[in-house]
């Protein structure tokens, strides 16, 4: 799952064209921006402060980066040298000049090392070029061609290394996989009769870099980028068309990781900027931003879990979350729901489902785990499903009616049914269980145990608690619905709950191992208490600090007796390879955690 979080702005902007570039600082948390020819600034995160700023009378020419080698900052100025610094150098105008005979494009900086892009093509790493300076000339790339931008890649150790140049016709692309010796680049023509080159990205899926090129049809097209291919060079293949923007501006584009991109442009209309997170697993769109002002000439920089852009005068700071993604949550999403009914004409997608078995026709006599839902409910279900809608779509419909009638046995029906249930609706279920009398449940009887909370009486009040608790979610999109929804009473009575099943006396939820059912245990307490930390850290009230004691005092009898089973892991492998008939010498104890020995002295 992917999501877009509420944005912020980090500083004000002298001018979007003056904008050098941004870059990681050197601490976690960081950025360094180069906000103009004479001004650099380092920037944290969590509060926006200023922790250095940098003033040169010299011309910056390139971004201001963090060198992780030599530990100190490095930028070049007037495109004919570079300057080395620490924290403590605030007059950077004294600082020795490295001149070099070649005019400095940019610089870059990949695993901590700086490289150093000349205007012919060529890329050397900083600290080679600095040893040999004098002696050291420059080779040429291309000759009688200006760059138009430049790429660069990092997947593990591999460094992906890209010119963009201007041609008559179009652009040229130049690459290499650069490994620290003389490369020979490939070239590709990005050429395409009576259209434009909107935008472009390097993307890392499945250790294959592809060239994502955008078009102003609004089409994608994406190049497997091979060393030494020999096919003809062209832009490639068509990956997919972007519906959100308007492809006759400049569209920016950016790697996330294998399975998603990020794209930047003006939205349909013009009037605006839309931000989106695009799937390139399963071809749709994941979540989408509207800005009130594009930038036509705007980049976009990833720091960590944050997207950084200039809008309008203000560079704002956009964080996301990526998680693991399950097809079921994105089949149909990007289909709407209407059920106005005073429309003239109504479109009906259908969509045939069909079971793909081995067996051939046995499959019709295979029963289904899914719960039965009364026949109102399922006719109206069925209508959905025939219109292809996946799960997520059907319950924006389906459970605001059964929440709002507080319908228990529609509820249990409906967790019994559908498996992909968005985290709103997960909250919500918890609100109205731990809220709702104890008569309309069907199962009345009361547990008799120690450290069970009576608030959660009866016994059919906890069988639908453990149903929810089984299922998946995503931290980013539960959490605030449960800090929202979900009282701080509601949450005591929850984590007395949680107590109870990690006591002696508790139970394991329905289908889930022991083990299993810690581990959501323990996610769910991480989520309920970080939903109302503060609440629960400033409270007074004696039954609060009674739990968090409790709660306290059980997960460090977890970690004890972990520690024990440490202890014995070379005696427990023993026991298992004797008992299978092997034998477990000397060598095998070695390669456990540890080994005892026993030396007498007489």
């Amino acid at each position: 799952m992917a999501k877009l979080l509420s944005y912020y702005r980090l500083c004000p902007l002298i001018d979007t064209k003056s904008l050098l570039g941004i870059s990681e600082g050197k601490e976690k948390g960081t950025v360094i921006v180069t906000l103009g020819k004479n001004i650099g600034i380092k920037y944290r995160f969590s509060d926006q402060k200023q922790l250095n700023s940098w003033r040169t009378r010299d011309k910056f020419s390139s971004p201001v980066i963090y060198d992780k080698n030599q530990d100190k900052y490095v930028a070049v100025f007037n495109e004919t040298f570079v300057k080395i610094w620490n924290d403590e150098d605030e007059a950077l105008d004294k600082l020795k000049k490295y001149k070099f005979n070649k005019r400095i494009y940019s610089i870059f900086s990949h695993n901590g090392t700086t490289y150093v892009v000349f205007e012919n093509g060529s890329v050397y790493p900083l600290d080679d070029i600095l040893k040999d300076r004098k002696c050291f000339e420059a080779e040429d790339i291309f000759e009688k061609q200006t760059i138009h931008d430049v790429l660069h890649f990092s997947a593990n150790d591999r460094l992906f290394f890209g010119l963009l140049v201007n041609s008559e016709k179009s652009f040229i692309l130049y690459w290499t996989e650069y490994n620290n010796s003389k490369n020979k680049f490939c070239k590709i023509d990005l050429n395409r009769d009576q259209f434009t080159l909107k935008g472009y990205s390097f993307h890392w899926d499945r250790d294959v870099i592809q060239f994502l090129t955008v078009w102003d049809d609004g089409r994608v097209y994406s190049k497997e980028l091979k060393q030494f291919q020999k096919e003809p060079s062209n832009f490639g293949d068509l990956f997919c068309v972007v519906d959100w923007i308007s492809a006759e501006k400049n569209v920016k584009l950016a790697h996330l990781n294998e399975n998603y991109i990020v794209v930047y442009g003006a939205d349909l209309n013009e009037e605006g900027a839309i931000l989106f997170i695009y799937n390139t697993h399963f071809k749709v769109t994941q979540c989408k931003q509207v800005h009130k002002l594009f930038t036509n000439d705007a980049k976009i920089w990833q720091i960590d879990s944050n997207l950084l852009m200039p809008v309008g005068q203000n560079l704002v700071v956009v964080p996301f979350r990526l998680e693991s993604e399950e097809l079921a949550a994105l089949v149909g999403s990007h289909k709407p729901v209407n059920n106005k009914m005073d429309l003239d004409v109504a479109i009906v997608q259908e969509c045939e489902v069909t079971n793909w078995t081995q067996e051939g026709d046995k499959s019709k006599k295979k029963i289904s785990r899914r719960g039965k839902l009364s026949d109102s409910l399922q006719a109206r279900v069925n209508d959905f499903l025939r219109q292809g809608l996946p799960e997520s779509l059907i319950l924006e419909e389906i459970m605001p009616d059964v929440l709002e009638i507080k319908n228990i046995q529609v509820i249990e029906e409906c967790l019994k049914f559908f498996v992909d249930i968005p985290e709103k609706f997960l909250a919500a279920l918890l609100k109205l269980l731990l809220s709702c009398d104890k008569e309309v449940f069907s199962d009345l009887r009361e547990v008799n145990k120690e450290l069970f909370p009576t608030k959660l009486q009866p016994k059919g009040r906890t069988k639908l608690l453990d149903t929810i608790l089984r299922r998946s979610y995503s931290d980013v999109l539960l959490l605030p619905h449960l800090r929202s929804q979900v009282s701080i009473e509601e949450v005591v009575s929850l984590l007395q709950y949680f107590v109870f099943l990690l006591s002696t006396n508790g139970h394991n939820l329905l289908g889930l191992t022991s083990l299993e059912t810690e581990i959501k245990l323990i996610g769910w307490s991480s989520i309920l208490i970080d939903s109302n930390y503060q609440k629960l850290i400033l409270s007074k009230d004696i039954e609060v600090s009674e739990l968090l004691d409790r709660f306290k005092t059980t997960v460090l009898m977890e970690l004890e007796v972990l520690d024990d089973l440490k202890q014995i892991t070379p005696l427990l492998l023993q026991a298992v390879e004797e008992s299978k008939g092997k034998n477990f010498g000397r060598s095998r104890l070695d390669n456990c955690q540890y080994s005892v020995e026993q030396m007498s002295f007489f």
